[in-house]
């Protein structure tokens, strides 16, 4: 999987940027079919807003795409409620599509068996 780490109105360190890819590289391990993630990180100037940094993620899988978004007042923070709520979002998309053919299987096994054609008896 890549990891792209951008900073918008921010300078990403290399302290963050491996926090962020060491933090996002856990949802792998929940559903390891994605492509690239990339993660941008922002910062708002105006003084009245409490949290002023805020980190999104976008996370491409086949045909699917993940968008979750934090902020907070140091990027730390940020990554980390990113991170939860891209894991939730992550935990669903995994639960949908692997137990839609467990449901379709059981489904299957309740109905009777296909016995062909009725067969006529010939009496002489």
């Amino acid at each position: 999987m890549r990891i792209t780490v951008k900073g918008k109105n921010l300078d990403v360190t290399e302290e963050i940027r491996e926090e962020a890819i060491a933090k996002l590289s856990k949802v792998r391990r929940l559903f390891d079919r994605f492509i690239d993630m990339e993660v941008v990180f922002s910062e708002e100037t105006n003084p009245r807003i409490v949290d002023p940094v805020h980190c999104e993620v976008v996370l491409h899988a086949k045909g699917k795409y993940l968008r979750a978004s934090g902020s907070g007042p140091d990027p730390m923070t940020a990554i980390d409620r990113a991170e939860a709520k891209l894991t939730r979002q992550v935990r669903k998309l995994k639960t949908r599509l692997v137990s839609k053919p467990r449901l379709d299987a059981a489904a299957h096994q309740d109905q009777p068996a296909y016995a062909g054609p009725p067969v006529e008896d010939e009496q002489p």
